[in-house]
Order: structure tokens, then sequence, then C-alpha cells
């Protein structure tokens, strides 16, 4: 019986299979890589989205003492400073320029759109140190009976520095 070679085969037939096992086992570790890169962003973009509501939750109920600090559908004109959420004044500056630049640079007192009957105030807020933020829009509408209705969306983000890849959550608070 002739077994010239057989050595060879075997061996080249193990390696073969300890390399499609090391090739498997380096495409999972690759892809586990990528989805906790993924979730850790994702994080970033939850946490932002809830310091923007809360921000808005905040000054809902505190400001002065009385009513809201966001513009409704018969006080339009919300007030122009002393908003203060992180360490930005968000009346004062809680709009950001286009391309968006970090604070203060470029930066516009908050946005206000109203109807008869709806306003809607917008700000951004910025993390100092951080690229993450969060876009927030407080809208109040007033019904026939004169209940005001207040919906406010968070909209986090891992990044706003332009041309990044950026992952997106948002909370939404009716009451």
């Amino acid at each position: 019986m002739n077994n010239r070679g057989f050595t060879i085969f075997f061996a080249t037939l193990v390696a073969s299979l300890a390399l499609a096992i090391g090739l498997g086992i380096y495409d999972v570790v690759v892809r586990q890589l990528g989805l906790s890169t993924t979730v850790s962003q994702s994080q970033y973009a939850i946490y932002a989205a809830d310091s923007g509501a809360e921000c808005a939750l905040y000054w809902d109920s505190k400001y002065g003492g009385s009513g809201s600090a966001f513009a409704t559908s018969s006080a339009s004109n919300p007030p122009t400073s002393g908003i203060v959420c992180g360490s930005y004044d968000m009346a004062a500056a809680g709009t950001p320029p286009v391309p968006f630049a970090t604070q203060p640079t470029g930066w516009t007192p908050w946005s206000v759109v109203s109807t008869a009957n709806a306003a809607t105030t917008t700000f951004t807020l910025t993390f100092p140190g951080y690229s993450y933020c969060a876009v927030v829009e407080v809208g109040k509408t007033t019904d026939v009976s004169g209940t005001v209705q207040t919906i406010a969306y968070s909209h986090g983000f891992n990044t706003c520095v332009p041309g990044a890849t950026q992952l997106e959550r948002e909370l939404k608070i009716t009451y």
C-alpha cells in the first residue's frame, strides 16, 4: 500500500479547517465591535434627548413661578434670556448656524413660530466638551375650551459635527 503524500494532505486539510474556524471567529469579533460602537453612540443620543426633554420640562413648569418659558398662542413673546440649561442660555443662544458650529459662534436666539391657536419654540442644547446635542421642540396648543396642551419632542444626536455619522433618538412628551 502506497501512503505517500497522505501526511501532507491530512496536514493541509487540518490547516484549512483551522483557517476557516479562525476566519469565522474573526468575522464575529469584527461584527460585535461594530455593534458595540453603535450601541455606545446610541446611548449618547438617548442621553442627549433625555437631557433636552428634562430641560424643556423644567423651564415649562418653573419659569419665574408663573406660566411657561415657552411661547403659547396668547403669549408668543417668550423671554429673550435667562433660560439656562447646562451652561448655555437657551433663549439667548438656542439656534445654531448652518453649518453647525459649537456655541457661541454664530448662534442666535431660539426659534418661535406661532399661529392663532398654537406656538412652537425650538432650541438646541449642546454639552460643553462633548460632540452630542439635542434639538428640542416645545409646542403649545390651545383648544376651544382654553385648555393648553403641550407636546415636546427632544431629538438627541450622538454628534452634531458636520459630516460625521449621526445617530438620532427621539423622546416625545405630551401633557
